[in-house]
């Protein structure tokens, strides 16, 4: 794998995966529990009271707790399998997918306006290794004239009167181009750490029952030419 993206190769994202399951207990649960308690404790009036308010008092807490998201790593299995091969031909997601593999360049030293997609022909899960890969091109996309005709007239004001081809060229000079290096690792950490937003937000929902989610996470990104 060479050092920085080529525009005139095929590449392979690997992404690895996890699925997560978020489990909620039935509300109400608890607090039954909670009610009998009381019912079995002191006899006098008076302890009933001061039981009663410290037994709904605890049973609230206990009630946030128990029923507060459970979130754990789940084994992969044929029918989970099934689950992520669906999700990954749902629009919703292959728009997120496209969204998240086009990075701004603006941070870069790129022109504002220019940015990198990766333009996928396909997406698939390989179950061998739980990893996604996702084959297609990366395109650079560069700014758009206005862009750097507002870019080029703010840096001629500061200039006497020049040439205004000089003014253009000179305005372009100053940022990287498509013939500047974009590094792969650079490019694998960008996208890994936007994988990582979702994962916090538990954004790739796979399959949701009454009362669990199974989510995909993406923990890694690896990009290798095809």
């Amino acid at each position: 794998m060479g050092a920085s993206i080529s525009f005139d190769s095929k590449y392979r994202l690997i992404l690895d995966t996890e699925v997560e399951c978020i489990s909620v207990n039935p509300p109400g649960t608890v607090n039954e529990t909670s009610h009998k308690k009381e019912k079995h404790d002191g006899d006098s009036s008076g302890s009933d009271s001061d039981s009663s308010e410290n037994g709904s008092e605890n049973g609230s807490d206990s009630s946030d707790s128990e029923t507060e998201n459970k979130i754990y790593t789940v084994k992969i299995t044929p029918e989970i399998i099934t689950y992520i091969r669906s999700y990954l031909r749902k629009t919703d997601f292959l728009d997120e997918f496209d969204l998240i593999t086009e990075i701004e360049l603006d941070n870069y030293d790129h022109a504002p306006g220019s940015a990198l997609v990766f333009n996928s022909d396909s997406i698939v899960y390989i179950t061998n290794n739980q990893t996604i890969e996702a084959v297609g091109e990366w395109e650079y996309l560069p700014p758009e004239k206005q862009d750097v005709k507002q870019k080029s007239s703010k840096s001629s004001k500061s200039k006497s009167k020049s040439n205004d081809d000089d003014t253009h060229d000179d305005a372009r000079s100053k940022y990287k181009t498509k013939d500047d290096e974009l590094p792969v690792s650079e490019i694998e950490h960008i996208l890994t750490t936007k994988f990582e937003e979702y994962n916090k937000g538990h954004e790739f929902v796979i399959h949701e029952s009454k009362n669990n989610l199974l989510c995909l996470k993406i923990t890694s990104v690896e990009i290798v030419k095809a």
